[in-house]
This record gives C-alpha cells, structure tokens and sequence, in this order.
C-alpha cells in the first residue's frame, strides 16, 4: 500500500550548494554531518566525470541522484556505518554490484538492488554511463525526529535490514516505479517535502512487499566477471584492428560460447554492437580534440572504408563525420 499522508518535519533552514574539491570521500562526509537540504556533488576521473546530488531526508537517512559518466565509482564504504540499508533503482546504462565476495549481479533500467551490507570498494559502470538513485538509511546516524518520524510510519530500520542482510536484485513494481517517477518529478522542481514524503513510502513498501529476487538469473561468478572484462580489454586496446572471438577464445583458453555469454552478462549488449558503440565513441573524440582527416580517423577506429566509416557514423548521430566536426566546434 502507498501511504498518501504528509508530514512536516522541523527542521533547521538548509541551502544548496556545490562543492568541486578533489576529495570525493571527504566531501561525503562534510554532507552526511551538515546541515544542508541539497548538495550537489561534481568530481572529474581520468576517464570521464560524476555528479552525485544528495538530498537530506532525516537524520541518517539520505536520498542521491547519481548522473555517471565514468567508469569506476569509489563505494566510500569504510566511512559507512556498520547498520546500513542501500536501495538502488536504475533509471539508465548499468551497474555492477558485489553481492558476496565471489558473486556479482547486474541492474540495468528498471532493475533495483537492495542490501544491508557494502563488499565492494568500487561501484563499476560497463558503459561508463549511469543514471540512477540510491536511498542510504544508517541507523547509526538516526536522531530522535528519525526514529519518531519512521515509528509515525510504522518503518522498522531494524527490520528492513534483517530482510536484505543477504541482498536482492528484482525488477521494480508498478507501485513502486511510480513512486520513482514521482521522485523524478520533485527532484527537478527542488520539492524537498514530497522528497521526504516519496522516500519514507519506500521504506515503507520494501518492509511490508518483499519483491522476488531475480538475482539467481543474473548472478556472475569473479571468474566469469574477470574473463568478461579481459574480453573487453583485449578488444578495444587497439581498435585498428579486428581481432575475432575465436582468437579472444585461444587467449584465454575459453569457449567462444561461454565467453559471449558472460561479456552480454557484464556489459548488457553483445560483443559486436560494443564494439560499434566504442568505435563511434573514439570517431567523436578525435573528430572533436584532433585535427586528423575523415580517413586517417576511420582507419583508426576499424574502418579501411572511409564510406562505410561515414554510413555508421551517420546512422549513429545523423549527421556526416565532418558535420558532426563542425558543430561541435561552432557550439
């Protein structure tokens, strides 16, 4: 059942903010022990950048926005709490989650996770793009108005802790999905209150419904996860060439099959579509940053057909390379 209250907690007047300091892990915790409603959150990475926006809902219990454009995520979790509930909801691209320490599972859009316990140090994005939520309740952070406000909502923390301890990785009923789109919504218009409102009430589902895990058919082994990202790796780090499954397979001395299996698994598409979506991910980076020709730039993203180079290019981002060159740089 969704609950259709609204409360109004006293609360000491907050701003936003935004903080773009090299320590990640510290800007965290400035937020966790503030007194800000929202605080946004910009880090730049070696190979891309994040924003993370944080909403205060109560006292140990805080609701983010993550916008990922990068790879790899540091999880922060040796300044966590012991008590924690994560709850994550996808929105768009993918993310890998540690369930134990030899079992990994997969969410990609409208897949959620939950767990009470945090194995990984980092988060990692297979297509270096991630668009999503996460709900943290620390019980160790709880003040009194927490644990007034969750008694008025009949929530449990203890509860909800002891029924995810394991992990759950489920796809996300309706109720609940229109409870993220509501989130959706009051994000964009800065609504803290239904913010609060809107995150209480999945708090509230997730102990009463607790949804069928589908985390049997999405759980990856370390060594099927490893293998899969040793595919990718001997793929891209030079995409000139074309090296086929087969020789990929007589690498790592593994079946063609299995591998295909496990690459989809880890990164959501099969091997020849990424392939085509990182050869026209390196075209716009050099199309944008270098001065190299149409030719030489196709030849070095695989294509030694400079009009087939142009075909895919266009059908990707309609428009010829050289349009796309100009555009950008007139932008």
């Amino acid at each position: 059942m969704i609950y259709n209250v609204f409360i109004e907690v006293p609360l000491n007047k907050r701003k936003t903010y935004l903080m773009k300091k090299d320590n990640f892990s510290k800007n965290i915790e400035r937020f966790l022990t503030g007194d800000h409603d929202v605080v946004t959150f910009h880090h730049d990475t070696s190979d891309g950048f994040l924003n993370l926006t944080a909403y205060y809902i109560l006292p140990g219990i805080y609701l983010v926005l993550n916008d990922i454009h990068t790879q790899m995520v540091p999880s922060n979790r040796n300044t966590m709490p012991q008590d924690i509930l994560l709850i994550n909801y996808c929105r768009q691209g993918r993310c890998e989650f540690q369930i134990n320490n030899d079992n990994y599972s997969y969410i990609d859009t409208r897949l959620m996770n939950i767990s009470s316990q945090m194995v990984q140090d980092y988060f990692y994005y297979p297509s270096s793009y991630y668009e999503g939520y996460e709900i943290y309740v620390m019980a160790d952070m709880f003040q009194d108005e927490t644990k007034k406000v969750l008694n008025l909502f009949q929530i449990n923390p203890e509860d909800l802790i002891r029924l995810y301890r394991s992990g759950a990785v489920f796809y996300t009923p309706d109720p609940v999905l229109r409870l993220w789109n509501h989130i959706t919504e009051h994000c964009a218009s800065n609504n803290i209150g239904q913010l609060r409102l809107d995150t209480l009430q999945l708090l509230k589902y997730f102990q009463d419904h607790k949804p069928e895990d589908a985390s049997n058919t999405l759980y990856l082994s370390k060594v099927q996860v490893i293998l899969a990202k040793k595919v990718q790796n001997l793929l891209t780090q030079d995409l000139s060439q074309h090296l086929s499954m087969r020789s990929v397979s007589e690498i790592l001395g593994v079946s063609e099959t299995s591998l295909k299996r496990y690459f989809y698994s880890v990164f959501g598409v099969n091997v020849s579509t990424y392939m085509n979506e990182m050869r026209m991910k390196k075209a716009t980076e050099l199309l944008v940053s270098s001065e190299m020709s149409i030719s030489d730039i196709a030849k070095t993203c695989g294509y030694v057909n400079q009009g087939r180079f142009a075909s895919v290019f266009r059908s990707y981002y309609g428009m010829k390379p050289l349009d796309y060159r100009r555009n950008s740089r007139f932008s």
